[in-house]
């Protein structure tokens, strides 16, 4: 059965829990170079053509153990924003936020926050400076997100930004009218077969956007299974195929913390860049070496969490895993 017949029918990676497809040459050694030479790493789980060909699990943790992927909550969000646009909630990325979200017009405040459109929001080119650590007080804060000051017009500058993403959470659970993790499982999180999530909330109660998603790690790589499918899930589209393109595409050359070009909160491989080019990864990626990596070239897809820690985050194992481990074993298929 090919890759896309399995999704089709609903199976995926994962009709089989815990049974790996056949294992590439020169793996067999992996687990234990994992173990011992690259301690940060916690989980691997590599899907290629539709089998789970190899996953790897720390003593202590199960294949759906909750794990804090900490900015792959990004990508995540970027992903819903496509489910509410194919339901309506929104028209699209370059509707006001304001529209969606009416309080902002209330704060005062500079007079850009009326022009803030979403994919501001989703290219992470707002025009503030940027706040790169979790604030637990106001990270769901509505009036210390909006209120910040500006130091660019919005659409000229990227900045990675949490409070945009935070703002990009609020916005949504707006305009779908309901909590974001209650819409998140309703609408792509179970029809991808993921029961078992949690997602963080802030001070004020509402669900976060920069970070805060706990999910097992092959159902991580269930929703880069979703990206390689262009969006389709059991035959069924969860997002628009037209929108996850754009979300895919470089929208600018990005820069600091990953330095890789940026779509709509999804990091993407130099490769990208090129005029007509669609097989570079796309990448999302988290504090400490939380990693979903897809592959379009290899029809795959790397889904790798970390220790959550400055360590962790300086080493780079999990990247240096998917590099010079993961990748140079995964054939590319026959064009």
């Amino acid at each position: 059965m090919t890759r896309r017949a399995a999704l089709a029918l609903g199976a995926g990676a994962f009709g089989a829990p815990g049974v790996l497809a056949q294992v590439p040459s020169g793996w067999p050694g992996l687990p234990a170079r994992i173990a011992t030479q690259r301690p940060d790493v916690q989980s691997v789980a590599v899907v290629q053509r539709g089998a789970l060909v190899f996953d790897f699990l720390r003593a202590g943790l199960g294949a759906d153990s909750l794990q804090d992927v900490q900015s792959v909550t990004k990508s995540v969000l970027a992903l819903l924003f496509g489910c509410a646009l194919a339901d309506g909630h929104v028209r699209g990325v370059d509707e006001l936020v304001a529209l969606r979200l009416p309080q902002l017009l209330r704060l005062g405040g500079d007079e850009r926050l009326r022009r803030l459109r979403f994919v501001h929001l989703l290219t992470m080119t707002a025009g503030w400076p940027g706040e790169l650590t979790a604030r637990r007080d106001r990270d769901d804060d509505l009036r210390w997100l909006a209120l910040r000051p500006f130091v660019a017009e919005p659409g000229t500058r990227f900045v990675y930004d949490n409070g945009a993403a935070n703002l990009l959470a609020l916005a949504l659970a707006n305009a779908v009218g309901r909590p974001l993790a209650d819409y998140s499982r309703d609408r792509l999180l179970a029809p991808l077969g993921i029961s078992r999530f949690a997602w963080r909330r802030g001070a004020q109660g509402q669900a976060l956007g920069a970070l805060g998603l706990s999910i097992g790690v092959r159902d991580l790589a269930r929703l880069g299974e979703l990206v390689l499918a262009g969006g389709r899930w059991g035959g069924r589209a969860l997002l628009p195929a037209d929108y996850l393109r754009q979300a895919t595409t470089p929208r600018h050359a990005g820069g600091a913390p990953v330095f890789a070009p940026y779509g709509y909160l999804w990091w993407l491989s130099a490769e990208r860049l090129a005029r007509g080019q669609t097989r570079g990864a796309i990448m999302a990626n988290g504090y400490g070496g939380q990693w979903l990596y897809v592959d379009p070239a290899r029809d795959a897809v790397i889904a790798v969490t970390a220790r959550r820690t400055p360590e962790s985050a300086a080493r780079g194992q999990a990247l240096a895993l998917i590099r010079r481990d993961i990748l140079p074993a995964l054939p590319r298929p026959a064009q």
